[in-house]
């Protein structure tokens, strides 16, 4: 396999456990949020990091501080575009069907997904890979 290959091959599993590991956090911010009403602050009146109610509009939340609630969701996106880059680059090295594509980038948004996606896929492409080095 040639260096280009393995370098994607790590980008993508580098990618994908990172993904995966905030898609989990996303998990546990929206299950503190929505069934027991409450977001993730960080600073002011609250500390280094604890629980508010959920107001029903912003005007509620402390006035200093960070949403943490919000900075999750934000850094997941964000990752789930890097994972996606990482994705179309193994897709397109292994010459894979369009149908993996869309597997590999499910992964970025069902949870625990991404860590039984990356597993066999790295292997498969790391297989593909070095049979196409091997023959040429």
């Amino acid at each position: 396999m040639n260096p280009t290959a393995k370098s994607a091959l790590s980008f993508y599993k580098v990618s994908s456990f990172i993904t995966g590991i905030f898609l989990l956090l996303v998990v546990l911010e929206m299950t503190l949020k929505y069934a027991f009403g409450q977001t993730i602050w960080s600073g002011g009146d609250v500390g280094l990091i604890g629980l508010v109610p959920n107001p029903v509009d912003d005007a509620g939340l402390p006035s200093d501080g960070i949403d943490i609630s919000k900075l999750l969701l934000q850094i997941h996106g964000i990752l789930y575009v890097v994972y996606l880059f990482a994705d179309f680059r193994i897709w397109r090295m292994a010459e894979l069907k369009f149908k993996d594509f869309l597997i590999i980038a499910m992964g970025g948004i069902v949870p625990l997904t991404s860590f039984f996606i990356e597993r066999e896929y790295t292997k498969n492409v790391s297989i593909i890979l070095t049979k196409a080095g091997a023959s040429k």
